[in-house]
């Protein structure tokens, strides 16, 4: 008896390895194997999103055919509150020059409690880099984001990290300015005009998919180059905030790092518009470009509508889902739920798939006969009436 249970627990063992390196979609038809994929992906990134309060994001790499879980991990963060505002999280000692001071006074227009204010452009705080922030193999790039009240309307740097991302005041008028992110020599300029004397949100992403630059959830994102994109090393870079009269709040800087990636294998991602014959056969490919697309173009609360044939122009190869703090669809990002269609090639014939990813994270997925912006099928010839016979 005792060799039997051992020899079970041996196969138990054994078994649990296997389904840990087979994963959950390893068995079944390819695409209900894809689907089962993407949501363990999305599973993933929303308990690391709720648990560590940080934004997380899939990647839809459309040219690969592959899905990537992009996470934050928190390098370190500024409040500028309580006694000792030049220290953030993890004991990171802030080092404040030129006249940079932490204002507290209730007659200044402050996000909350007190905020790190630059007076001139001369004025400076730096972020040393810790070797703690180093992050081994999985590292993507550099998520930054803060809170902006700009004082002047002048062109300068409002926060820089070396060669790995320049966030700057890229065009100023008298009562407003407009913010931009570059990074490898490609730039991402906000629609959206700040106003003087207000405060906003900016948020920046740089990695490998993409350079994006947010300002009170508004996306805007760069144009890569077809040749592909890297982001510069940041090992050893401190961070300098100044540049340009201003004060900044809640000031927080993250590692981008890819914790998964599900290669599809068999089964093919399709983006709305092209045709899932064209992908199948794989005379699509020429037509994706490098350019990521942010969330509110990933998909509304229904699907989109059909145009009059496939796009004329290059499609984007890279898509984000976004996902808040709290594991949910980002709703500064999507105005709904994000819908991902798969086909598949069995026994011939082109199989499709719809992966619904609702609102609040949950997952479905449905078989179609065809997507939204595929033209229904032609109705059946009607039958020529019968001439009338000699049968009384």
């Amino acid at each position: 008896m005792l060799e039997l249970l051992v020899v079970i627990s041996i196969l138990i063992v054994a078994v649990l390895v296997f389904a840990t390196f087979l994963g959950p979609g390893a068995t079944g038809p390819a695409l209900e194997r894809g689907a089962r994929g993407i949501r363990a992906m999305v599973a993933n990134v929303r308990q690391n999103s709720s648990i560590r309060k940080v934004h997380s994001e899939l990647v839809l790499d459309y040219r690969n055919d592959q899905v990537v879980a992009l996470a934050r991990r928190r390098l370190v963060s500024f409040a500028f509150d309580g006694q000792q505002n030049t220290v953030g999280s993890g004991n990171v000692i802030g080092v404040p020059s030129a006249g940079a001071l932490i204002q507290a006074s209730r007659t200044y227009l402050l996000r909350d409690g007190a905020a790190l204010e630059l007076p001139d452009s001369q004025a400076s705080f730096t972020v040393p880099w810790m070797d703690h922030y180093d992050v081994a193999g999985d590292y993507e790039g550099i998520a930054v984001s803060f809170d902006f009240f700009p004082l002047a309307g002048t062109p300068g740097n409002v926060v820089t990290m070396g060669s790995v991302f320049n966030i700057s005041v890229a065009a100023a008028r008298d009562n407003a300015v407009k913010l931009a992110v570059s990074s490898g020599g490609v730039t991402a300029t906000s629609d959206s005009w700040v106003a003087l004397y207000r405060w906003c949100t900016v948020e920046i992403a740089t990695s490998r998919y993409g350079v994006s630059i947010y300002v009170d959830g508004r996306v805007n994102e760069g144009q890569l180059p077809s040749s592909g994109f890297s982001v510069p090393s940041a090992m050893g870079t401190d961070t300098r905030i100044g540049g340009v009269p201003c004060r900044i709040d809640n000031f927080e800087m993250n590692s981008l790092i890819s914790s998964q990636t599900l290669d599809l294998g068999s089964v093919q991602l399709v983006v709305p518009g092209v045709s899932p014959q064209l992908e199948a056969e794989g005379a699509a490919e020429g037509i994706y470009d490098a350019k990521p697309q942010g969330g509110p173009t990933t998909g509304g609360g229904t699907a989109p509508a059909p145009p009059p044939g496939l796009p004329d122009g290059p499609v984007p190869a890279i898509v984000h889902v976004h996902f808040d703090t709290s594991g949910k669809l980002d709703p500064a990002r999507h105005d709904g739920a994000a819908f991902i269609y798969l086909i598949a090639v069995e026994d011939g014939e082109i199989v499709r798939m719809v992966v619904t990813i609702h609102t609040l994270g949950a997952v479905t997925w449905d078989y179609v006969d065809r997507f939204p912006w595929e033209p229904p099928p032609a109705p059946p010839p009607k039958a020529s009436p019968k001439a009338p016979g000699n049968t009384p």
